[in-house]
């Protein structure tokens, strides 16, 4: 499924980038440039096993199982989750992010690393 952006106005952020079924396959610069991170959303209630956003500071080359997060958020089962971060975190080029079954970075540690939810998971990111 493919990513929406939006610009809002807002005083904690100004994009709102919106995937419907987060996977394993990485969404590549949602931003299109550096900013800040606000807010994270992440409905995994359709799931029936935990997940873990991975969100990158890249503008490419993000790969489940080779990428190491610059930031990671673990969702519970049948739950949804915001993350805030009120002051906000900068990043310098651009958000890259996946979603997967498993806390490991790395194929080697953990075959799941790239392993897609089993339902769509979905993503809503605020920020500049």
């Amino acid at each position: 499924m493919s990513t929406t952006s939006t610009t809002i106005a807002d005083p904690l952020g100004t994009k709102l980038i919106i995937d419907g079924a987060a996977t394993s396959a990485a969404e590549l610069n949602v931003t299109g440039a550096a900013g800040t991170l606000y807010q994270c959303e992440i409905d995994n209630t359709l799931n029936k096993n935990p997940v873990y956003l991975k969100i990158s500071d890249s503008a490419t080359g993000a790969t489940a199982g080779t990428t190491a997060p610059d930031w990671q958020f673990h969702v519970p089962s049948g739950t949804n989750i915001t993350y805030v971060m009120p002051t906000g975190v900068p990043f310098a080029v651009g958000l890259s992010f996946w979603c997967v079954t498993s806390p490991s970075t790395l194929t080697a540690t953990d075959a799941n690393a790239t392993t897609s939810p089993a339902s769509d998971v979905v993503v809503k990111i605020l920020c500049t």
